[in-house]
């Protein structure tokens, strides 16, 4: 019964969450269409039937019913033109910058997440636990040295080491350590382990927490973002080159249990505004795309072609939500 309340919990939990990242999301949209002097229907937070509101400057901000997500609507956004005022009616680029500042918006988000989180909790870097016989040995490695860079390379967590010290040069490294506040540079020799058919470097890693002050904080955070975005990118990569492997995509299920078991936050943000950016139907990248083919057409798509395939993009969304809902609750019952 415990056990059932708190996934309860860790569900609505994550819902919530989920809300807070498209709100995020939809603010990018908003405030650049403020900037840009939109007209702008209506900012809502959550989704139904509307609880209640308030018009001001034109715009209505309104709270509904279900606490998911939200929206901003701009005048005819999905209509044809009829004033000077409609969506559709402003020049390409502005429109562009309103759609992209949805995803931007999230990076952002995911920045300044890693910024407080970098300078109130620190981080968990690799560090050496044990060093055996090996090329570490040699080179003068020590228990509790962290692992800084391989080549100049810098590194970031555990499967980073890996992945860097087995492309390194099989026959010398310069490996980055921060020992006792200071940096060392440690020159190894013969990596590679006929044995195991790789580099090997000889050491147990663990994980050790690093402080930052604010202001390092700052200066880690964009690279670490851009980090996660480059993964995302590698990632989505491997699944147009190999295909799609079973558990690498999650339903709504999946995605919900996964954000109640890592709180990951800013990695959330940052995956929502990459998918975003796909060139796919009914996401801000399908949207993109058709700016660019108005672009060098030099006059929009007509209105119900773009929303017909939106809306094949939106059923065809839905249909890969209810099938991956349904792998979902097929894992979780271990069928």
């Amino acid at each position: 019964m415990e056990d059932l309340l708190a996934n309860i919990l860790s569900i609505i939990a994550a819902l919530l969450l989920l809300s807070v990242l498209v709100m995020v999301h939809e603010f990018g949209h908003y405030s650049i269409g403020r900037l840009l002097k939109f007209k702008i229907k209506e900012f809502a937070v959550g989704m139904g039937p509307k609880l209640f509101g308030r018009e001001k400057y034109g715009i209505l901000y309104a709270v509904r019913v279900f606490p998911i997500g939200g929206s901003c609507k701009f005048h005819d956004e999905d209509a044809e033109v009829r004033d000077k005022t409609s969506f559709g009616a402003q020049k390409v680029w502005k429109r562009a910058a309103v759609i992209f500042a949805g995803p931007l918006m999230n990076i952002l988000f995911a920045v300044i997440l890693a910024i407080a989180s970098l300078s109130i909790y620190g981080d968990i870097v690799p560090a050496v636990y044990s060093v055996s016989d090996g090329p570490a040995e040699l080179a003068g490695m020590q228990e509790g040295d962290i692992l800084i860079a391989v080549d100049g390379a810098q590194v970031r967590h555990y499967n980073d080491v890996v992945a860097k010290i087995r492309a390194a040069n099989s026959l010398g490294a310069v490996i980055t350590v921060e020992r006792s506040g200071r940096q060392v540079d440690l020159n190894v020799h013969n990596l590679y382990n006929e044995e195991a058919g790789y580099n090997v470097l000889g050491i147990t890693l663990t994980g050790a927490r690093r402080s930052y002050s604010f202001f390092e904080a700052a200066g880690a955070a964009v690279p670490l973002i851009g980090t996660i975005i480059g993964e995302m990118f590698e990632f989505l990569g491997g699944l147009f080159s190999r295909g799609v492997q079973q558990g690498e995509l999650l339903g709504p299920v999946g995605t919900i249990s996964f954000i109640g078991a890592a709180v990951r936050v800013g990695l959330i943000s940052v995956n929502l505004a990459i998918i975003n950016l796909l060139p796919l139907p009914a996401l801000d990248g399908g949207r993109l795309a058709f700016l660019a083919v108005e672009g060098v057409r030099g006059k929009p798509i007509p209105q119900e072609k773009e929303g017909m395939v939106h809306f094949v993009g939106i059923v065809l969304l839905f249909a890969l939500i209810i099938v991956l809902t349904y792998s979902d609750i097929r894992l979780m019952w271990g069928r």
